[in-house]
């Protein structure tokens, strides 16, 4: 899910020695007809404009070469016809031996017949979902906007008009409840195929979560992470608004459905949360 420890996943899976991971994150090729693949486009362009790219006629048997030739072909897919063959071959890129995926939220929402077709074509296919308690997820999310200059911290002095916010956000929705996404990808995954981490489980007791996450996609978990430790965050510094119990109320209230539903269906961390939130 979107702020739910994602970049973590993808900074220990990339350290990792038995994966190969694509060099940009949040490819979301998946998630649209047509994708658009702005984050593939601009780091084959930051690439490009700092001539990193490595002119050889060998083949392509180092992460550099193979990381340019993921780019140039996924880049080469923009505004296409998704297509599941095409999306397949990518992952040609991380050689026989390695362990490869992508790691991009907006697929909680894929539609049924994608999972599908993707289940059928790699029946080998692992699928996780890092699931985040849904007040800290949507608070986290709307730090980020505000980052981005998408939301005005003006819109939470007024709590009618935060409170229109939410719903005009649409959350939780689809793709940003944990108990939908989960049913969602279990009724077409077999059981063992798919499997839950919770965010809280990430920050109390990191090394274990990697490591049950290493084993579950097929890796070792005792290789570790290269030098990276198990609860590095590249994202703790990063600016935030500052939460008041009155807009925390609010939020409380949006999600208290949510939260109450994960308690029953999740189990896990997120019994604790309607305690948490006096629910």
């Amino acid at each position: 899910m979107p702020k739910s420890g994602t970049a973590w996943l993808g900074d220990q899976l990339r350290r990792h020695p038995q994966f190969w991971m694509p060099p940009v994150q949040e490819l979301g090729y998946l998630g649209r007809d047509a994708p658009p693949l702005r984050s593939a486009n601009r780091r084959l362009e930051r690439i490009r404009c700092r001539t990193e790219r490595r002119k050889s006629t060998k083949p392509s048997n180092k992460n550099g070469d193979a990381d340019i030739c993921f780019l140039e072909e996924i880049a080469a897919c923009t505004g296409q016809p998704r297509n599941i063959e095409t999306y397949i071959s990518l992952f040609r890129h991380k050689g026989s031996e390695r362990i490869s995926g992508d790691i991009s939220p907006g697929y909680g929402a894929l539609e049924g017949p994608v999972i599908q077709q993707l289940h059928e074509r790699l029946p080998g296919l692992n699928a996780l979902l890092l699931v985040r308690d849904p007040v800290e997820r949507l608070w986290s999310h709307i730090n980020m906007w505000h980052r981005n200059g998408k939301f005005d911290p003006a819109v939470s002095s007024n709590l009618p008009d935060f409170r229109a916010y939410l719903e005009r956000a649409k959350m939780p929705n689809e793709g940003s409840s944990p108990t939908k996404i989960v049913a969602h990808w279990s009724r077409i995954l077999p059981a063992g195929r798919f499997r839950y981490f919770f965010f809280d489980d990430i920050v109390a007791r990191p090394e274990f979560v990697r490591g049950e996450i290493l084993a579950f996609l097929g890796a070792d978990p005792n290789l570790g992470s290269g030098d990276l430790p198990a609860g590095y965050n590249r994202k703790s510094q990063s600016a935030k608004l500052l939460l008041t119990e009155a807009i925390k109320a609010v939020l409380i209230e949006h999600c208290a459905a949510e939260i109450r539903a994960c308690a029953v269906e999740l189990g896990g961390c997120a019994t604790a949360w309607p305690a948490r939130y006096g629910l």
